[in-house]
């Protein structure tokens, strides 16, 4: 399963950062789960702390976690693969180009979360 995370520069609530990964994990389908961040550097530092944080208890659960950053560019020619893509903003903050790609995807399930 392949989760991408993205947010703008003014997200900044871990919590309801974390509420939105359990939704991803939610519908796990694979036991490998690769996550993907774009960024900005806030959204890195969750990320990689969610992914650090729940990696035991994961692999105990019998899942393998991923962490990558990525660019836009290569989201783009990967967007395809990606299962389950998360956008954080703050109110009234517009989605960016590549979330509503990937709101295109066949198969690709878009959480927008907003607080």
């Amino acid at each position: 399963m392949i989760i991408t995370v993205e947010g703008t520069k003014t997200f900044s609530d871990y919590e309801i950062f974390m509420r939105a990964m359990s939704v991803a994990l939610s519908n796990i389908k694979d036991n490998e789960i690769n996550v993907w961040s774009l960024g900005p550097h806030k959204i890195n530092s969750f990320t990689a702390s969610f992914c650090n944080s729940s990696e035991s208890f994961l692999k105990n659960k019998g899942f393998k976690v991923n962490f990558y950053k990525i660019s836009h560019q290569w989201l783009a020619e990967n967007l395809f693969s990606v299962d389950y893509y998360a956008f954080f903003s703050m109110p009234k903050e517009p989605e960016s180009k590549m979330c509503k790609a990937a709101q295109l995807v066949e198969g690709c399930e878009v959480g927008i979360f907003r607080y």
